[in-house]
């Protein structure tokens, strides 16, 4: 299905709402010239690989960061960059999917007077589907982690692998957007125009968004361990599988290769003891079968005093 490109212009009551989603590089050239914006903000707003950041245009007076997002759920766990851009008069939003556009439009329904509370609530509102995201992945860590060890399927292992992919993009994104945010807080510094009191309360909205960032941060970082624990317990059984089951393959070979000793001993055209007499068959039997049990009977006592 095709994406709707769109670029929407909010008059609010302090400043300027610039909103695009999935924009066209038209489009954004009319909006760049119109209110004076950086020509290099265009190639951050249209490239879908953007990586986190936060910087700073001292010739116009213009800040942005990049964070990237969750696209969708686990089963893909994939991130998009959502721009944003401000001065003290405007700020733009930027985005490629319709969910994230929707996201952005939510965070913006309550009437801001200052750019910086739409920016924190913004930012407040990308990191919400990633403690989701993270609630999920906890549960799917825990039943992989109570499941009886004895029990382990490929379904399993697939599930597992599966999640610890997943959580190398998801701690790549979280760690990201940690350092976009404090390179942000910089940014506000240089840009906004801030008394010392809203200097003061800017500052700590940040650091309040910092330290959940970082939570969020942490967190992933613990369920990838658990996943990584998990991983290690069933590589252990699986291992010390592949060893009892070497270890009965080894004893049969030894087993099976006594009687063919034996009887090719017997089957040879040489003079040996009782090979002359009736029973003679009965008694190879025996001595396989005996020798045998002396092998077994070595190798249990041998495991006995391992």
């Amino acid at each position: 299905m095709r994406k709707t490109a769109m670029v929407r212009i909010h008059q609010l009551k302090n400043y300027i709402w610039i909103e695009a989603a999935n924009p066209r590089q038209a489009e954004l050239d009319r909006v760049i010239d119109k209110y004076q914006l950086p020509e290099k903000f265009k190639g951050y707003m249209l490239d879908r690989h953007e990586q986190p950041r936060a910087t700073y245009d001292a010739m116009t007076g213009t800040g942005v960061v990049v964070i990237r997002a969750l696209a969708s759920g686990l089963d893909s766990a994939i991130t998009v960059p959502i721009f944003l851009g401000f001065n003290d008069d405007i700020i733009i939003t930027a985005c490629h999917s319709e969910e994230q556009a929707k996201l952005i439009n939510q965070q913006s329904q309550t009437g801001f007077s200052l750019i910086s509370d739409h920016i924190f609530t913004i930012l407040k509102g990308i990191l919400g589907p990633y403690f989701q995201m993270l609630d999920e992945v906890s549960q799917r860590a825990d039943n992989l982690a109570s499941h009886r060890l004895t029990a382990i399927t490929k379904r399993r292992l697939d599930s597992l692998t599966i999640l610890k992919t997943r959580l190398v993009y998801l701690r790549s994104a979280t760690a990201g957007n940690l350092v976009a945010l404090e390179e942000l807080q910089g940014v506000l510094r240089q840009r906004l125009g801030m008394t010392t009191d809203l200097a003061r309360q800017v500052t700590q909205q940040l650091s309040d968004l910092v330290v959940e960032y970082r939570q969020c941060q942490t967190m992933f970082s613990v369920q990838g361990d658990v996943i990584n624990e998990t991983e290690a317990a069933y590589g252990n059984l699986l291992n010390n599988k592949l060893n009892q089951t070497m270890k009965f393959l080894t004893v049969w070979s030894l087993l099976l290769a006594i009687p063919p000793i034996v009887s090719g001993f017997y089957g040879m055209n040489v003079k040996l003891p009782f090979a002359d007499q009736e029973a003679a068959w009965f008694g190879t039997i025996i001595l396989t079968i005996g020798l045998m049990i002396g092998m077994l009977v070595i190798y249990i006592g041998k495991n006995k005093r391992h």
